[in-house]
């Protein structure tokens, strides 16, 4: 994450209803804490997860709610300290990166990478480390974005242009494709368990100025994707 884009998550409001830079984040959270519960049946009570790029806290902080012991790692101060801000019991959050997890390998049940890969410069370094920080069996949940013309036009031009995005939050050139991402899950001994599209719910975020996601058969969007750590 360079300089420009930790600024744009490098502030208030993460929980603030009246926030709009965070509105989109937050209704693509609530998802996402749809598709975990899902895809993970059995429940997360008791699980230890790794938020790996926790920002705020909008997926750490539900889990704990719901019984997981949660670690979140971001580099941002301010939204870590939004993160602290919620004083909920099994939630922890921790300054570090992809270089150096505050982690012994081997430990998570599961670990999120969610709204991280097209952030960073390496994404099959970031997925080797989350599948490092896995047990076997344990499961990598991962959220990011196509390249795609058609991501391009929704996520840049539409979403960032109409102000549904804060301007300059994404890099077309930075998105994973499915195929990248594959590759690095397989390379770091991932496999593959349920995969999604995201994709805007058009009525509802023209109604509310605000993305609301709805899943997808395609993934030339968005999309979320569940790996289990083989061994």
């Amino acid at each position: 994450m360079n300089a420009r884009e930790r600024a744009l998550f490098d502030r208030d409001g993460w929980w603030d209803p009246d926030c709009r830079a965070f509105a989109s984040l937050r209704e693509l959270s609530r998802f996402r804490l749809d598709l975990l519960r899902q895809w993970l049946p059995g429940g997360l009570r008791g699980q230890r997860v790794l938020d790996l790029g926790c920002g705020g806290g909008l997926l750490a902080v539900p889990l704990a709610e719901q019984g997981a012991t949660v670690l979140g790692v971001d580099v941002s101060t301010e939204a870590l300290r939004a993160a602290h801000g919620r004083s909920v019991v099994g939630f922890q959050a921790v300054a570090g990166d992809f270089a150096a997890l505050p982690v012994a390998e081997g430990r998570a049940d599961l670990v999120l990478l969610a709204d991280v890969l097209e952030h960073v410069a390496a994404p099959a370094a970031a997925v080797a480390a989350a599948a490092r920080a896995l047990r076997p069996g344990g499961h990598l949940f991962v959220n990011t974005i196509h390249r795609t013309v058609r991501s391009w036009l929704f996520a840049i031009v539409l979403g960032e242009g109409l102000g549904l995005i804060p301007r300059g939050t994404h890099r077309w050139a930075q998105f994973v494709t499915p195929a990248e991402l594959e590759a690095a899950a397989v390379a770091a001994g991932l496999r593959l368990v349920h995969t999604v599209g995201e994709a805007p719910a058009l009525w509802p975020t023209v109604r509310r100025w605000t993305v609301v996601p709805r899943p997808s058969r395609s993934l030339a969007v968005g999309y979320a994707a569940l790996y289990r750590r083989v061994g």
